[in-house]
């Protein structure tokens, strides 16, 4: 009896440790890897490209700004090449508003570019320019009597 419990203890004990070898060699053989994502140079560089981000829309909005002031001074003076130039210039931006479509669609018509005008009449009055509206209506009847 003696050597049958010695047998089954050292078979029980056998048995536990290729259990345990098996899942202590599986947890060694497949190394997780562990990266903490809000590690502090990770949020230090996210933070510099949005402050960096914030910077350049700031520029593009104020370069958008100066170039539609200048297309309204050129619109003021009759200087309707500058003002086109000025408008492009502003929408190259990617910032836009019903102002300088009004303002390049004159300035297209005052040159005999109708078709452009009539263009940037149907933005300007897409985008809620309240004076697109009419100028689109002369300019149709102008284009009629060609």
């Amino acid at each position: 009896m003696k050597k049958r419990m010695l047998t089954i203890t050292v078979m029980m004990l056998m048995l536990a440790m290729t259990a345990n070898a098996q899942v202590g060699a599986y947890d060694r053989a497949i190394p997780l890897p562990t990266r903490d994502l809000y590690d502090a140079q990770t949020m230090s560089m996210a933070l510099a490209h949005a402050q960096m981000a914030a910077r350049v829309e700031a520029q593009r909005k104020e370069l958008f700004s100066i170039y539609a002031n200048k297309a309204v001074e050129a619109y003021n003076n009759s200087q309707w090449v500058l003002a086109i130039n000025c408008v492009n210039t502003a929408l190259e931006t990617t910032y836009y508003n019903a102002d300088v479509y009004y303002i390049r669609g004159v300035a297209y018509e005052k040159l005999g570019y109708f078709r452009d005008a009539k263009r940037d009449y149907k933005k300007a009055k897409k985008y809620g320019n309240a004076y697109a509206e009419s100028a689109l209506k002369s300019l149709t009847i102008k284009m009629k009597k060609k």
